[in-house]
């Protein structure tokens, strides 16, 4: 008994720490995927960073007016190391200095006299505006150019927002199909899986077999059936095809079935019977809270793969109204979001807020339903 306790032991640790070891690996991904989030669309394309910048969460107001110690009044304006297409660039009439983080030169606006001396030199910061062209006379005291107040995370929510992607209305469409999908999913596979193991009957073994083997295909094989049988009962544009295929999952009654092997016996089933108690409560009051653990295990998996689900819902989704969030974030790398790719990062990681919540709420049952459910003496 000490030795099967031991080996039961020793499983559990290892799918700990493969657990572990897989987390992390899946958290570097979300970790830049956030940063990035965070960056404007000059800093991304400067290169990878590994370490938030200061400007990635906030940046100070620093406005530049034409000060200097000189007698003179006024004076000509004059850029120097600002390149137009490289540490400058122009957006809805203004010109916007965009250093990158790679370039050794420092931009800058230089101020002359009448004669070309210099009477005073401005150094810019990325993401300071410029009032003033090269050439112009500027007056002393006007103002030359003021830092962008706005942060980058809020920059790009503007224009995530202000561009037609409707995040609430995709939030509320992809929680609706994973919810009710996880729902379904996992109460009625639990309910197959149950059949399985503890009724006898003819065919119980080829069942078993047909669900094996569906396991083995890929689902896009039958999506062209698929897409088509949805035509012609007329169901397209629709969530009804996104949510009721869920309930026949084979791999969902597969892992629940191998964990009732290990946690449910049939003599608890029969001294239920006993006692009187029908079926239905056999299955909603006994087996259904030993099988917590799995359920909840079971729950993370069909809502990631529900909430990331998009080629059936690209093809069979036909209304905007209707979107989940992966279409919406589908439509972010259309022309009209193409030079802004901070925002769609920014997209991307706001889709995924729901998974991690959803993980990080359920994931105390999956380490036991993983363990009980696939290791057995």
């Amino acid at each position: 008994m000490s030795s099967s306790s031991g080996r039961s032991s020793s499983k559990q640790f290892f799918v700990h720490i493969v657990m572990l070891v897989l987390g992390l690996i899946a958290l570097v991904p979300i970790y830049l995927l956030l940063l990035n989030s965070t960056r404007t669309t000059e800093q991304i394309n400067s290169g990878i960073a590994v370490l938030p910048g200061r400007d990635a969460f906030f940046s100070a107001t620093n406005n530049v007016t034409a000060k200097w110690d000189s007698h003179e009044q006024s004076g000509i304006v004059k850029y120097a190391d600002l390149v137009m297409d490289k540490t400058l660039k122009e957006e809805n009439g203004q010109k916007i200095v965009v250093k990158s983080f790679t370039e050794s030169t420092s931009p800058r606006l230089v101020i002359n006299n009448n004669n070309g001396d210099i009477i005073a030199t401005f150094n810019l910061t990325n993401g300071t505006v410029l009032f003033v062209s090269d050439g112009q006379i500027i007056n002393k005291d006007a103002t030359l150019a003021r830092r962008i107040t706005l942060a980058n995370v809020r920059f790009n929510w503007g224009v995530l927002t202000g561009r037609g992607f409707q995040i609430w209305q995709g939030f509320g469409n992809s929680a609706f199909v994973a919810i009710c999908t996880t729902v379904l999913c996992v109460y009625f596979s639990a309910m197959t899986a149950y059949g399985l193991h503890v009724y006898r009957f003819k065919g119980r073994a080829v069942l078993w077999s047909v669900i094996l083997i569906i396991i083995m295909l890929p689902a896009t094989l039958s999506i062209i059936g698929f897409v088509q049988f949805i035509s012609m009962i007329k169901l397209r544009d629709s969530y009804i095809p996104l949510i009721i295929p869920s309930i026949a999952s084979a791999g969902t009654v597969l892992f629940l079935r191998q964990y009732m092997t290990s946690a449910i016996s049939v003599e608890l089933i029969d001294a239920a019977r006993i006692e009187g108690a029908d079926e239905y409560r056999i299955f909603n009051s006994i087996s259904l809270p030993v099988m917590l653990p799995a359920l909840a295990a079971q729950s993370i998996f069909v809502f990631v793969g529900a909430w990331n689900s998009f080629i059936t819902p690209s093809v069979l989704i036909s209304s905007q109204s209707k979107y989940t969030l992966p279409l919406l974030v589908r439509d972010l790398a259309g022309n009209i979001y193409r030079a802004e790719v901070g925002a769609i990062y920014l997209g991307v990681a706001i889709s995924l807020i729901p998974i991690i919540l959803f993980y990080a709420f359920m994931s105390r049952y999956i380490i036991s339903g993983i363990t009980m459910g696939g290791l057995k003496e």
